[in-house]
């Protein structure tokens, strides 16, 4: 049963899908076609897990998963990508229990840029329609995913920290190439590999509202595992550029939400600080 040698574990808008497109181009590296199975995160005993409410848990069983990585070719890492594994109360233990060894990457983003971009990625699917003031509230999820000091300690308490890569969005925006490279020292793969360094999952706000739902809706299909290998390379890389180009920078987060959650993620953020043995002043401000 080949299962995967890294995970890409999160954090959400916070440059997964970019690493997932990266690696995905490395001749050494085999990622999941199926990004985010989800698989160690998904709770057999939540009812609303068994029943699709909210978040889907496409992959459920071992065997499923295992499946995922049988294309893999001998020589090859595998590796797959699911963010939301960061916050999964199970999915610490869930992976040391069956795979001990993997190696773990988690790509962090300044919190509150992070909560706007994940405040706009649901007003665009059409799940948003409250004012900002009201949606990032230190009870929302978007919120509280930006928690990373206290989502990451069940992880080090389980793995060495020599299996756990922590990368931050703002290096990878400054020096991407040199960000890749170290990434692919750490999973064992041929560091002076160049990919298309494109960024892929674009955030923003909608120029055109009716465009841009439409093209969310397609990008989160639950049939879109089947039909993507049916549509020509091309004819997707065209949509996303036209996805891409309906989207544009949206106005300031209002200084005084921004004042109230760097307040919230202060402590968080000093105590990640020690956690990954990295200054964070820049996110501080």
């Amino acid at each position: 049963m080949r299962l995967p040698d890294f995970i890409i574990g999160g954090a959400i808008k916070g440059g997964t899908t970019s690493l997932n497109y990266y690696l995905k181009q490395h001749p050494d590296v085999y990622m999941s076609v199926f990004k985010e199975p989800r698989y160690f995160a998904y709770e057999p005993d939540n009812p609303d897990h068994v029943a699709g409410r909210g978040l889907r848990f496409p992959i459920k069983t071992l065997e499923e998963y295992a499946a995922l990585f049988d294309e893999a070719a001998e020589g090859q890492m595998a590796g797959e990508a699911s963010p939301h594994y960061l916050r999964s109360p199970v999915a610490p233990q869930r992976i040391c229990e069956t795979i001990p060894d993997v190696k773990l990457i988690f790509s962090l983003r300044q919190p509150v840029k992070r909560a706007y971009s994940s405040y706009w990625h649901k007003v665009r699917l059409g799940l948003e329609d409250r004012p900002v003031e009201e949606a990032l509230s230190e009870h929302d999820q978007a919120v509280l995913h930006g928690l990373y000091n206290q989502s990451l300690q069940g992880w080090y308490e389980r793995f060495d920290r020599s299996q756990i890569k922590i990368i931050l969005f703002e290096d990878m925006v400054r020096d991407g190439l040199g960000v890749f490279a170290d990434l692919c020292r750490f999973i064992g793969v041929d560091d002076t590999f160049v990919p298309d360094m494109t960024a892929r999952n674009k955030g923003g706000a909608m120029k055109n509202e009716r465009l841009g739902r439409f093209y969310e809706r397609i990008k989160t299909h639950p049939l879109r595992r089947a039909i993507n290998p049916l549509v020509p390379e091309r004819v997707r890389q065209k949509m996303a550029s036209s996805r891409d180009q309906n989207l544009e920078e949206p106005p300031p987060m209002p200084e005084a939400i921004v004042r109230r959650l760097n307040a919230f993620y202060r402590d968080d953020i000093e105590g990640l600080e020690t956690l990954i043995q990295r200054d964070l002043s820049v996110w501080k401000n």
